[in-house]
């Protein structure tokens, strides 16, 4: 049984087993934001800091589901669809020395900054390495942003 309501046609079916189909979704997303970006593991002392934390990291989980979503769906899709700025992908590009410019080869690239190997018998890379990868291309991001400002200066 899909669910708890009464079925006594096609569309109520169909419906049914859609919502049931999209569950797993919503699952990958709460397992991103709990395993992958550690929403489990805050220490915030009020309720409020602790609301706050959780927006943020959501937009984190639901832009690292999209991209993998859009890597098993939509693989070819161009690099800029990936939900990276463009100084992200310009560094990401950069710092995997390919051309990068499809949806699935950003994906690839943003898990092997985050230590996902990519050997044949591997996996697809999982939420920590994702959010790994994401993470370590902010701060390189970040570096070149900085090294801009003082070349400025």
């Amino acid at each position: 049984m899909l669910c708890d309501q009464p079925v006594t046609d096609f569309a109520q079916a169909l419906t049914c087993a859609r919502q049931y189909a999209s569950r797993w979704l919503i699952e990958d997303f709460h397992k991103a934001l709990k395993t992958g970006l550690g929403a489990e593991k805050l220490q915030l002392q009020t309720a409020a800091r602790l609301f706050a934390a959780v927006a943020l990291l959501s937009v984190v989980a639901l832009a690292l589901v999209d991209l993998r979503e859009k890597s098993r769906l939509e693989p070819d899709l161009p690099a800029e669809a990936a939900g990276l700025t463009a100084i992200e992908l310009r560094v990401l590009r950069h710092q995997s020395h390919r051309p990068l410019d499809t949806v699935r080869a950003v994906y690839l690239a943003l898990a092997a900054l985050g230590g996902h190997l990519g050997r044949k018998g591997d996996g697809p890379p999982g939420w920590q390495t994702l959010w790994l990868g994401r993470r370590s291309l902010r701060l390189l991001v970040e570096g070149v942003n900085m090294a801009a400002q003082l070349l400025d200066e």
